[in-house]
């Protein structure tokens, strides 16, 4: 199905909106001190018409195809039903026993927290404090700020703690791993198979239904709308703006119209309201992430130099009859690929190995991108950086596995399997990338490009419609 008007082009049903901006309107020559039905593209700062889809659709950036909305029917009323369910199976998810792994009369069970715990014991702090907050922590903080703000927006009520809970909950989503870890359950299962007997216990049945839970809640939950509803309760609406100086006839970013588009909650403000918080959300306004490249830099550089030793030392250790035998991450990945379990081979190689070289090597490549003479292929730079942005959070399967080997395969003299060192590093090098792809402003790559004509804009929507499915 389409439907073409000056400012939107629906170019798939239950797919997609693309948001066009045509040199017709009056966005191009003139704004009005309420910038409310105006947005900018996050990721290449666009100034675009505000468009609301139907639901079951989406509406995304022409230029570079970031999605800026998702449309669902009664979001906050799903929403608040699904946190419902995941604050009541939280809790066996965590302390019921996933399973029991039985070998030569020896058996070992263990929860989400037993674990954790094995980590700390050892003396593995880094590491402990990372799955403990992946895991355990944040999942709960999401599921508790969301059940409390859909249930104030259910009730029409106006807390002054919306804004800084949802904020809160924004940041967080990146570093809950809860799907990260049932896949580390699901590759133990397979690595174990063959040596021992496997006893399913209720408490993998309550953390897969609390992972599709929140699954569910993070695709359901419309960014935007949510905002308007906080906003449109009085927190922040009735902000009066100075008048925007028209220093630009054709300008085609926020920050070319003299606005500031909050990163965080994607309202437009003037730009003399830098360094000042946001009248919606509260977060600090800047033009572009403050000192985005330099930062960015810092922490791949800091990820390539732990890189080394998280690959080189080993990351398990395997006590047999009391004879050690320590093994690398390509160590288990050859391990796999010589038993036969070639697909389980291939994700921790994908997830322990490709992911962070991948990551490493591609923000280098958008770093590289921001100077003025590297203004080509930048619709495939945008997609290379949210790529890096989402697929940060999987290279941790490898240390979700060995929690879990470290305390079911326990077995005191007959065999037991610990945590090596390589584990404290591999953590830094998926924590130190996941920052450097939040510290990375990718606003700054088409910062280089402007002024650029209106057919580009046309072609990008044009290339989205023959795209569409």
């Amino acid at each position: 199905m389409t439907n073409n008007r000056d400012d939107v082009t629906i170019i798939s049903e239950k797919q997609s909106f693309a948001v066009n901006l045509s040199p017709r309107n009056s966005i191009l020559h003139s704004l009005p001190n309420s910038f409310d039905h105006y947005t900018a593209c996050p990721d290449c700062d666009l100034l675009l018409h505000k468009a609301e889809a139907p639901a079951g659709y989406s509406v995304v950036c022409p230029r570079c195809g970031k999605t800026l909305s998702r449309s669902t029917v009664a979001p906050i009323s799903k929403v608040l039903a699904l946190s419902i369910a995941g604050l009541i199976l939280y809790l066996p998810a965590m302390l019921l026993p996933l399973m029991t792994f039985t070998s030569f009369g020896f058996s070992g069970s263990a929860n989400i927290l037993e674990s954790i715990l094995n980590f700390y014991r050892n003396d593995y702090y880094f590491v402990s404090l990372m799955v403990l907050l992946s895991a355990v922590v944040f999942p709960l903080i999401l599921l508790t700020t969301i059940f409390y703000i859909t249930c104030q927006l259910q009730r029409k009520r106006n807390p002054s703690s919306l804004r800084p809970l949802f904020r809160l909950h924004l940041y967080l989503e990146e570093w809950a791993m809860i799907e990260v870890y049932l896949l580390g359950i699901l590759v133990t299962i397979i690595k174990m198979s063959g040596t021992s007997n496997i006893d399913y216990h209720s408490g993998i049945l309550c953390f897969s239904c609390l992972v599709l839970i929140t699954l569910a809640i993070s695709t359901i939950v419309d960014r935007d709308l949510f905002w308007q509803e906080i906003e449109d309760q009085g927190l922040g609406n009735n902000a009066e703006f100075p008048p925007v100086q028209e220093h630009l006839q054709t300008p085609r970013t926020a920050a070319e119209k003299g606005l500031i588009h909050c990163h965080t909650c994607h309202k437009l403000s003037p730009a003399s309201l830098a360094g000042t918080g946001c009248p919606r959300c509260g977060a600090i306004l800047h033009q572009r992430k403050p000192y985005s490249v330099i930062r960015t830099w810092a922490l791949v550089i800091t990820s390539a130099i732990f890189l080394a030793p998280a690959n080189l030392l080993p990351i398990m250790e395997v006590d047999f009859l009391g004879i050690p035998d320590r093994s690398t991450i390509v160590d288990g990945i050859i391990h796999f690929f010589q038993s036969g379990s070639y697909f389980i081979g291939l994700i921790i190689f994908t997830a322990s190995i490709l992911v962070p070289v991948f990551k490493i090597v591609g923000l280098v490549i958008l770093l590289r991108s921001t100077r003025p003479d590297h203004t080509h292929f930048l619709v495939q730079k945008a997609k290379l950086y949210r790529f890096i942005a989402f697929i940060g959070r999987w290279s941790m399967l490898d240390i979700f596995v060995i929690a879990l080997l470290s305390v079911l395969v326990d077995y005191g003299f007959f065999t037991s399997i610990h945590t090596a060192p390589a584990a404290t590093y591999f953590s830094f090098v998926v924590a130190a990338t996941m920052f450097a792809a939040m510290t990375f402003d990718p606003r700054v790559i088409w910062d280089t490009c402007y002024p650029r004509d209106y057919s580009e804009d046309k072609k990008q929507a044009a290339t989205l419609l023959e795209k569409a499915p």
